[in-house]
Order: C-alpha cells, then structure tokens, then sequence
C-alpha cells in the first residue's frame, strides 16, 4: 500500500502485468434482420388483415353479417342442449317416479 502509483489515475494497479494477455470475450451474436423475425412477420400479416378489413366497407359488412350467423349458430347450439339437459332430467324423474311406485 505504500506504492505511490496506486494512487494516481492512469497508472495500472500493484500486481498488474502488462505483459500478460486480457481474456477475451467471444463477440456477441447478432440479431436476425427483422424480416426474419416470425413474429414480425406475423404482426405484418396481422397488421394488414386489420387495416384492410377497417377500410372496406363491403368487407366490414360481410365480416359483421359472418359474425352474426356465427353467434345465432352458438346460441341456437347452446339452446338444444338447454333443452337435451331438460329432456334427460325429466326422463330420470319419470323413471324415479316409476321404480317409487
């Protein structure tokens, strides 16, 4: 600790050697150009679909009109079901009425 040099920027630290080689790091990988990128281009994909579908008035209105049979078509399916639930359920009570008797 008494070395002056250690002190005063500029000078290397006691124990350094200037004769030894630095350990080199490997360079790090470059990035894929962003037209690789999937994901990029899936949001371009995505991106364009979009902005087509928004500036188009006859794809507005055969997208709605899609959207509509597709929701009747959920609905009407969730409906017979409603109704194969119902139809199940009273075919259990009328045999539960029948083996009561």
């Amino acid at each position: 600790m008494n070395d002056p040099r250690a002190y005063y920027a500029g000078y290397p630290p006691t124990g350094y050697y200037p004769g030894a080689p630095a350990p080199m790091r490997p360079p790090a990988p470059m990035p894929p150009p962003p037209l690789a990128n999937t994901r990029f281009l899936k949001g371009a994909a995505v991106g364009a679909l979009a902005a087509y579908l928004l500036s188009n008035p006859e794809r507005q209105q055969a997208t709605i009109r899609g959207a509509v049979k597709a929701w009747s078509l959920l609905q009407g399916g969730v409906e017979e079901m409603k109704e194969r639930f119902r139809d199940a359920e009273a075919e259990l009570h009328a045999a539960q009425a029948q083996d009561g008797d």
